[in-house]
């Protein structure tokens, strides 16, 4: 019951900023300033995560790409993953892989030349892998096994268009929440961060 409260919160958020995207959409098309039909990202990412048999938060690094598809000059939607590791979770050499598959809105306000602020909210899944999932973490303890779960996230970001053609993601950062096995099988829910910045690709114009 709870998670489906939880889907039930994210959908409405998401419809109700896309009706706010629609509502603005009149004064973005004011400005003439053309926005990319695609938009292809990739970069790094840093993962600040709180997964698995340890109760202060641990970096991952890794890559992120996403695919952009722009309706007009303000709303969007995005498919984005990425893949993050840790080779030494827990200070005994255990490895944790984590690889994340989602999509959603993008609402974007190209209101000036060359930067672009942006906001999007992401629903998809999760694949957490490495030595940390499939070793015992305790004498007698089965290993947890790697597995799939949710995962939520919002955040904003911004890119500085160099050309037509080429920009830079200057920063994204986001909320990452994700529900993957614990060893506290209590509470199986963790509260993460990603930054990203890399490389940004657009084609066509709307």
């Amino acid at each position: 019951m709870r998670l489906t409260r939880h889907y039930l919160k994210f959908f409405l958020s998401a419809w109700v900023a896309l009706g706010a995207a629609q509502a603005v959409r009149g004064q973005a098309l004011k400005t003439g300033e053309e926005a990319p039909t695609v938009e292809i990202f990739g970069g790094y990412s840093y993962l600040r995560a709180d997964t698995l048999d340890t109760s202060h938060p641990f970096g991952l690094n890794g890559a992120s790409g996403s695919v952009a598809y722009n309706f007009n000059r303000v709303f969007g939607v995005v498919a984005d993953f990425g893949f993050y590791h840790q080779g030494n979770v827990t200070g005994n050499g255990l490895s944790l892989n984590l690889s994340s598959y989602q999509a959603g809105p993008r609402f974007s306000l190209r209101n000036r030349r060359h930067l672009t602020p942006f906001a999007q909210a992401l629903l998809g899944a999760g694949h957490a892998g490495g030595t940390l999932y499939t070793s015992s973490l305790g004498p007698g303890l089965a290993p947890l096994g790697a597995s799939y779960a949710l995962m939520v996230t919002a955040g904003v970001g911004l890119d500085w268009k160099l050309n037509h053609t080429v920009g830079i993601r200057v920063i994204q950062a986001e909320y990452l929440y994700s529900q993957f096995p614990n060893a506290s099988v209590s509470d199986n829910r963790q509260n993460n961060v990603r930054l990203s910045s890399g490389i940004v690709l657009s084609f066509g114009n709307r």
